[in-house]
């Protein structure tokens, strides 16, 4: 007989638990103040130093590398391999605090036909803002994370932790007319509900409430401040809302469950697949008959009973999703 994957296993099991106490968390955990988010930097680079593992026939990586010798003085009108060179996308975070001088880290991406930039060197290159302002430059050499077991590594992508420094200042606006707004990461009216009231009961005078697009104005007093204000209201527990979802990765077979998902009466049937829920038992049958406010669990836990795969579990679970018996966000991954 077949049997789930043992991180499938460890989910029904833990599935199983009750929920003896509700979790708090704090409010700096689940929104951002609006105007302090990070930036998104790109640039074009040249890779060099590879082991002839780099761009066998690219004109933009030749045409860079005679752009690149030429500021440097030189001339060079023969032809030349490049193969020693990889033409690179750079891309890179710019925190909203990120003072010039300050290191950010950069990831590194082949965009020729290098087969890998395994001891390569990036050429200082300039990463550019959404408004194609110069924000940080990045130079260094090439680090790449660790595949793990079994699985084959992808040297043409790679890393330069701490490997651009920031050259121009973005200055966020956190304070807007005396006030500032907080936005839910993932917008919930009970969690908005709570971070009013949490905010009115520790700070009478802030007067919260909902404005535009979701967000949580709420007016920083007068009579103190400003960071002691933000660090205040952010350290403020709420009990999260629990949002029905099934995510489910078709890679490894991962499937993760939050919230309270349940199922309407459905009728299942795949490949010889045979259960009935009945109450707490599970029959052996032609189809599955699924009752009524019957939880995913419930399924998980009958198709484990027959040995069902992680592959029949995931087929299954879409199939009631597409039938509108599924009333949980599926994601697949």
């Amino acid at each position: 007989m077949r049997r789930i994957t043992a991180l499938a296993a460890l989910m029904i099991a833990l599935l199983a638990v009750p929920v003896l106490a509700e979790v708090k968390v704090k409010v700096g955990d689940l929104a951002y103040i609006d105007g302090l988010k990070e930036n998104q930097l790109h640039g074009f680079g040249l890779v060099v130093g590879l082991q002839g593992t780099g761009d066998s026939k690219s004109v933009l990586t030749e045409s860079s590398l005679r752009n690149f010798l030429k500021n440097l003085g030189m001339q060079e009108d023969e032809a030349f391999s490049t193969k020693n060179t990889a033409a690179v996308l750079v891309t890179a975070k710019l925190p909203g605090f990120a003072r010039v001088g300050d290191k950010i880290a950069v990831s590194v991406s082949s965009m020729g036909d290098a087969k890998s930039l395994e001891g390569g060197t990036l050429l200082q290159s300039q990463l550019r803002g959404a408004d194609d302002r110069t924000y940080a430059v990045a130079q260094g050499p090439l680090t790449f994370d660790d595949a793990g077991k079994g699985k084959r590594a992808v040297k043409t992508a790679a890393r330069i932790p701490s490997g651009a420094i920031i050259e121009r200042e973005i200055e966020p606006e956190v304070v807007v007319d005396g006030a500032i707004s907080l936005i839910l990461k993932n917008w919930d009216y009970s969690e908005a509900n709570q971070v009013i009231k949490e905010i009115e009961d520790r700070f009478p005078d802030s007067k919260p409430e909902i404005t535009k697009g979701g967000k949580i104005r709420v007016v920083a007093p007068a009579d103190m401040g400003l960071a002691e204000f933000i660090a205040g209201v952010e350290a403020i527990e709420i009990t999260p809302g629990a949002k029905a979802y099934v995510v489910v990765n078709e890679h490894d077979g991962t499937i993760v469950m939050g919230g309270e998902v349940k199922l309407s009466e459905a009728l299942v049937s795949r490949e010889g697949v045979i259960i009935k829920i009945e109450g707490k038992k599970a029959k052996k049958g032609s189809v599955a008959h699924i009752k009524e406010s019957s939880s995913v669990k419930d399924l998980v836990d009958s198709l484990n009973m027959i040995g069902a795969s992680t592959r029949d579990i995931i087929a299954i679970l879409k199939a009631l999703k597409d039938a509108g018996a599924l009333h949980a966000e599926l994601v697949i991954k």
